[in-house]
């Protein structure tokens, strides 16, 4: 497919991604456009370029719906970069839901670097606690352990601990950490 080619079915498919991509119309888009499925994961780092971070995002959900092939080093790609303006929650849910074990270490650096300004609810943090978690593998776990550490904040760290299984273990009184008494 040529490269003029390729940009009118980037933008024909661009088009018909409003919305949640679910894996039904994943499908559908796949079968009216059979070459999405190769090239979606080229036209998340092309739109990456062109810091064209709504196509990215838009392109990462439809590919993770299509389980298409290279996407989970293309995300980690992106998880790396620390750029403004990317989705990092939506990001790091895909690298959970498709099971990209490569990705524990991008996920708890990024969350790192989220820790300040996180605060109070720490979201992105949460997001990557529970992906490490989908993770299951002994890297995860140890950036999770490493996450119930006292360098984190109390919220993160009791996050980290469930989602370990060791809160009791640790000390954690959920009701006095969340605010109620």
């Amino acid at each position: 497919m040529s490269h003029d080619a390729g940009n009118g079915v980037i933008d024909r498919v661009d088009a018909l991604m409003d919305g949640y991509i679910s894996p039904e119309r994943a499908q559908e888009i796949s079968r009216r456009y059979p070459a999405v499925s190769n090239a979606v994961v080229g036209w998340i780092r092309e739109s990456a370029a062109q810091r064209n971070w709504r196509r990215v995002e838009r392109f990462a959900n439809l590919a993770a719906a299509l389980k298409a092939a290279g996407l989970g080093g293309a995300v980690i790609e992106l998880v790396d970069s620390a750029v403004e303006g990317l989705n990092y929650e939506d990001l790091v849910d895909i690298l959970g839901e498709i099971g990209e074990e490569a990705s524990a270490n991008s996920m708890f650096r990024l969350a790192e670097r989220s820790r300040e300004h996180d605060a109070p609810a720490f979201w992105l943090c949460q997001k990557v606690i529970l992906s490490l978690s989908e993770l299951d593998t002994d890297e995860a776990r140890d950036k999770l352990r490493m996450m119930t550490t006292a360098a984190w904040p109390s919220a993160v760290r009791w996050h980290a601990a469930v989602a370990l299984g060791v809160e009791e273990q640790l000390g954690f009184d959920e009701d006095h950490l969340l605010g109620h008494s």
